[in-house]
């Protein structure tokens, strides 16, 4: 994340936590501890609508690099790609947006951009590039 980004007010960050599910056999099944993964991206500020309270005033809204279904769909790829060997599957209990790197947690088990979430699950699964396309 570059640091114009997080000074001008247009950084933000996914925090995306999860909670696994073993599977002991048939109708039973374990909640255990999950992970926390940090993904960020920015967001650009647009004009809604030319002149919409009068000349010279605008109203603005914020267009996301990256949206929230792109990163749970990465997320869920990336948590998950060794669970079909393990009998567990881990899923997403919830998804904040924080606008401040000093409101992100601690010590995630991921952190990175978009790009680096891809790169593992093609590193993983040289398939997975073919799919993105």
């Amino acid at each position: 994340m570059s640091l114009d980004r997080i000074k001008d007010g247009t950084a933000r960050w996914y925090v995306v936590h999860t909670q696994n599910l073993e599977e002991y056999g048939t109708n039973f099944h374990k909640f255990k501890g999950g992970s926390e993964y940090v993904v960020n991206f920015h967001v650009d500020k647009l004009v809604f609508e030319e002149d919409a309270y009068g000349e010279g005033e605008h109203s603005y809204y914020e267009s996301p690099s990256l949206t929230e279904a792109s990163v749970a769909a990465l997320v869920m790829q990336h948590v998950n790609r060794y669970n079909g060997l393990r009998g567990s599957f881990d899923y997403i209990t919830n998804i904040e947006v924080i606008d401040s790197p000093f409101n992100t947690p601690d010590h995630p088990t991921w952190r990175g951009t978009k790009d680096d979430l891809v790169d593992e699950l093609v590193e993983q699964n040289p398939l997975f590039n073919r799919l993105q396309a």
